[in-house]
């Protein structure tokens, strides 16, 4: 039973902790904000006046910029193991396989 207890844990845990899970909270949070701060956006600015709205709003953008380094991160890492997989198919020059030898597959 505990085992299982853990796996839900974790299951959880990587759900909450997901980019893409932050991603969309924030959005949702952004745009629930934008909607309520927008019905009262001219009487709140004339009393200088923060509604619940703004803050939504705030939290929302602090939870998209939390996720784009972890985005930007792994486009990195792609283009780094696309160009590591590109270099290891291609033979270097000077190795005696042409374009047509080296590998035995089947196209």
């Amino acid at each position: 039973m505990n085992d299982c207890r853990d796996k839900i844990a974790r299951a959880i845990g990587s759900f909450v902790e997901n980019p893409v899970t932050n991603l969309v909270k924030g959005t949702v949070l952004l745009l629930i904000g934008l909607s309520e701060a927008s019905r009262t956006f001219i009487d709140d600015i004339t009393q200088r006046h923060l509604s619940v709205g703004h803050g939504l709003i705030i939290i929302g953008l602090f939870g998209i910029l939390d996720t784009l380094p972890q985005f930007i991160e792994g486009l990195a890492a792609g283009k780094r193991y696309l160009d590591f997989r590109d270099k290891k198919a291609r033979p270097g020059p000077g190795s005696g396989a042409g374009p047509d030898q080296g590998d035995d597959r089947a196209h």
